[in-house]
C-alpha cells in the first residue's frame, strides 16, 4: 500500500517537472529576444522534444528517493536537481552538435539550463509534500503499532516521514498492561493485545504494524486473523515471511523492511486517476443518454405489473466500510421491497419479483442506475460487488480475509461476476471463490484488467449464467 502511494507521488511529480521544464523552454524562447538576445533556429521543436524526453527519463531518478521524497534535505534536493539538469544538458548539447545548429545561441542554452536548475530545485523541495497532502488528505490510514514503547524508537524516523503519505500513528498496543499515562510519552497506549479486536474497532484503526518479534508466533497469527477480520491492513517490521502461510508482500523503506498481506495498486494516485477517468468515460454517457429512455421504459411496465417507485435505494458498505445507498430499478413488488424480507437474497422463482423485474434482473438492466453511484464516487464500474450489510457481517465470520475486498471501491461488476458468479450464494465454497476473485482484484488491479472485466461482463449479459435470476 505505502509503496504504491510513494511510487504514485514520484511519477506525478515527474510529470509536473516535465511540464514545468517544457513550459520554461517555450517561455524563454519568447522572452530571450526581448532581453536583447538571439535564438535564430528553426529546430526549436527538436530541442523541446529532447527536453521532454530527458525529463521523462529523469523520473527514474526519483525512485531512489521514494521512501523520503516528501522530506528531502537540501543536500538530497541539490543532488537530485543536479542529476536532472545534467541529463537535460546532455540531450540539448547533443542536439546542438549533431545538427551543427549555428542559429542556436550557446548563451541561450546555458542560461536556460541555469533557470531550469533553479526551477527544478524549487519544485523538488516544495511540490512533493503538497502533492502528498492533496492526494491523501481524504485517504488517511490510522495506524497502531504493536510492541513495547522501547521498540517504538526504532521506527521514530520512519513514522515522522510517512505522515505526508497519509499514515497517522494513533498509538501502540503492548502485550503487557499499559503504563500510567504520565509514562507513555508522545505515542499513547491503546490497550493490551488481548483486546486487539475491540481496540481496532473503537479507534477506527485501518493498519497495524508488528514490531521485531514483539509477540510469539501463535499470538501474531491471532493478530493477523483479527486484523483481517475487521478489514485492517497489516505490516510486519521484520523478516518473518518464512514463518507464516500468508501471502506476504515485502516492502523496503530505506533501512527498514516490512511485510504486508496486500499489494494494493490502487493506492497509487496515478492508478486511481486512470480508474476514475475510465469510470467517468463509461458512466457519464450512460447516465445522460441511456438511463432516461430506459427509465421511461421500466416505468411503463412497472405501472402495469407492480405500481410503486421506479427506483430502489438500499444501504450497502463501500470502500473502507463506509455506508452508501446503492440505486437500482425496483424489481420486486413495492410491499416486499420494503419488508423484512429485503435482507434475503433473491432466489429462483422468487414470488417477490414481478415478471418484468425478473427480466431486468436476468439481463442486469436493474443495475444500470448504479452508474449514478459511480458518478457520485461511491462506486466504480469494476470492483467487488457490494453485499447487504448484514451479509457482510455474516460472511466475515466465516472468511477472515473477507473485509480485504473493502480496500477498493465496490463495483457495478467485478472479476467474480465476469466469470459467471452471480445471484444467490448458496454454498460456502461459492462465497470463498467469489471473495478470492475480489482479493485477487485488490492485489492485481490494472487498467487492462478493468477493461477485460467489462467486456467479459457484457458477454455474461448476452449469455446469462444459470445463477442469474
Amino acid at each position: 500500500m505505502l509503496r504504491n502511494r510513494q511510487e504514485g507521488i514520484v511519477n506525478l511529480h515527474g510529470l509536473w517537472a516535465t511540464a514545468l521544464v517544457a513550459f520554461l523552454f517555450l517561455f524563454y524562447c519568447q522572452l530571450y529576444p526581448i532581453l536583447g538576445g538571439q535564438f535564430v533556429s528553426d529546430t526549436q521543436d527538436i530541442y523541446l522534444f529532447g527536453i521532454i524526453a530527458a525529463s521523462l527519463f529523469n523520473i527514474r531518478l526519483y525512485k531512489a528517493y521514494a521512501s523520503e521524497f516528501s522530506s528531502l534535505t537540501f543536500g538530497q534536493t541539490f543532488r537530485l536537481t543536479y542529476q536532472q539538469t545534467f541529463r537535460i544538458a546532455l540531450i540539448m548539447f547533443a542536439i546542438y552538435f549533431s545538427l551543427k545548429d549555428v542559429g542556436a545561441s550557446r548563451v541561450f542554452l546555458g542560461t536556460f539550463l541555469s533557470i531550469a536548475f533553479v526551477a527544478l530545485f524549487a519544485i523538488n523541495k516544495i511540490i512533493p509534500r503538497r502533492l502528498c497532502r492533496i492526494s491523501f488528505k481524504t485517504q488517511v490510514i490510522r495506524t497502531a503499532i504493536i510492541g513495547t514503547p522501547k521498540a517504538l524508537g526504532d521506527l521514530q524516523k520512519w513514522t515522522s516521514q510517512k505522515t505526508d503519505f497519509g499514515i497517522e500513528i494513533v498509538g501502540y498496543i503492548p502485550e503487557t498492561p499499559c503504563p500510567p499515562k504520565s509514562e507513555q510519552g508522545e505515542v499513547p497506549c491503546l490497550g493490551q493485545v488481548e483486546d486487539i479486536e475491540q481496540i481496532l474497532e473503537q479507534n477506527q484503526i485501518s493498519q497495524v504494524v508488528l514490531l521485531q518479534n514483539a509477540l510469539s508466533k501463535g499470538a501474531t497469527n491471532v493478530i493477523l486473523k483479527k486484523a483481517q477480520k475487521v478489514g485492517c491492513r497489516v505490516r510486519i517490521y521484520n523478516n518473518w515471511q518464512e514463518q507464516y502461510n500468508h501471502r506476504i508482500v515485502v516492502e523496503h523503506e530505506g533501512e527498514h523492511t516490512f511485510l504486508t498481506l496486500e499489494d494494493e495498486p490502487l493506492e497509487n494516485p496515478i492508478n486511481r486517476s486512470m480508474k476514475r477517468a475510465l469510470d467517468i468515460a463509461i458512466s457519464l454517457p450512460i447516465v445522460a443518454f441511456v438511463l432516461p429512455p430506459l427509465t421511461v421504459f421500466v416505468w411503463f411496465f412497472q405501472k402495469r405489473q407492480s405500481p410503486g417507485p421506479i427506483f430502489y435505494a438500499q444501504p450497502r458498505t463501500g470502500m473502507t466500510k463506509r455506508t452508501f445507498h446503492i440505486i437500482k430499478f425496483r424489481t420486486m413488488h413495492s410491499s416486499d421491497e420494503n419488508s423484512a424480507n429485503v435482507a434475503k437474497q433473491a432466489t429462483k422463482g422468487d414470488s417477490r419479483v414481478y415478471p418484468f423485474g425478473c427480466l431486468l434482473r436476468k439481463t442486469s438492466l436493474d443495475e444500470l442506475p448504479q452508474f449514478i453511484n459511480v458518478l457520485l464516487g461511491d462506486m466504480s464500474v469494476s470492483g467487488p460487488r457490494p453485499h447487504l450489510i448484514n451479509h457482510d457481517k455474516e460472511f466475515s465470520e466465516t472468511l477472515n480475509a473477507y473485509y480485504t475486498r473493502h480496500f477498493v471501491k465496490p463495483g457495478i461488476t467485478g472479476l467474480a461476476q465476469s466469470k459467471g458468479f452471480r445471484g444467490e450464494i448458496t454454498e460456502h465454497e461459492l462465497l470463498k471463490r467469489r471473495v478470492s476473485y475480489d482479493i485477487f482484484y485488490v492485489n492485481n488491479w490494472s487498467l487492462m484488467l478493468d477493461i477485460k472485466i467489462i467486456f467479459m461482463t457484457i458477454k455474461t449479459i448476452i449469455f446469462p449464467p444459470k445463477t442469474a435470476y
